[in-house]
């Protein structure tokens, strides 16, 4: 009965001479939107109708424009890398290999951004679905991962002024320029730059559509959050602390 409803709600909230398809692609478009003023609505509506493909593609979309636009400085900080600036010294990268530099940067950050939902989404599907006896699917839990992430990726686009002005990769709406002085790859740097507005924003708003697609009260929600994206993060600064220590 309920699913019947929700149908006859559905096919009476679409125009006539519109198709479903269309529909459905204009609803995934509006969530760009909705997720920012009003998730638990949008959220409600994506737990028997995830949305996977349309937020994919507005983060890459995203993260490549700011990529662009951040070019000159990404190039810039890649090269003055002590292991670029190692590699130039013994012969391994030839002079003039900017381009290929900036293009590997690129592609490893877009890589590692398209990649971070779908981790989030198997660990708050272990989270929630075995700790807290939830029995959402893995596809209802990415599209809230995506459509969270927006807010992070829109994040990124309003430092970008900052970063030009600076030309710096080192500032932000975060705790991680209290000590930038220590370097982008450093593990406290790391660590202080996870404590940002953006992404506290979004683990909130993560946290709202967990406790929609889960069916639990709001604070349950947010702390299957904080577990899913606070485990994501500590696997990002232990992989860095790895690195910087291997170097």
């Amino acid at each position: 009965m309920e699913s019947a409803g929700e149908s006859r709600l559905e096919n009476q909230s679409i125009p006539s001479g519109v198709s479903p398809e269309t529909a459905t692609q204009v609803s995934s478009l509006k969530g760009l939107i909705e997720v920012f003023h009003q998730p638990a609505a949008w959220f409600e509506r994506l737990r028997n109708d995830p949305k996977v493909l349309v937020p994919y593609l507005a983060l890459f979309v995203i993260y490549l424009i700011s990529a662009w636009v951040m070019k000159d400085v990404m190039t810039e900080t890649i090269m003055n890398s002590p292991q670029v600036q190692e590699q130039l010294q013994s012969g391994e990268i030839p002079a003039g290999a900017e381009q290929y530099l900036w293009i590997s940067g690129v592609a490893s950050m877009l890589f590692l951004f398209m990649m971070a939902p779908l981790v989030g989404a198997a660990l708050a599907m272990f989270w929630g679905n075995i700790v807290f006896a939830g029995k959402a699917s893995f596809k209802s839990l990415l599209s809230v991962m995506l459509y969270g992430e927006l807010i992070f990726a829109f994040g990124s686009l309003v430092v970008l002024p900052l970063i030009l002005a600076k030309d710096s990769l080192t500032v932000g709406f975060n705790l991680g320029v209290l000590v930038v002085d220590r370097g982008l790859q450093d593990a406290l740097y790391i660590t202080l730059s996870k404590i940002d507005l953006f992404i506290i924003w979004e683990i909130v708003v993560i946290g709202v559509g967990l406790s929609v697609i889960n069916r639990i009260p709001r604070n349950k929600g947010l702390l299957l959050s904080v577990l899913s994206m606070g485990l994501l993060t500590i696997i990002g600064i232990a992989a860095a602390a790895i690195g910087s220590m291997l170097r």
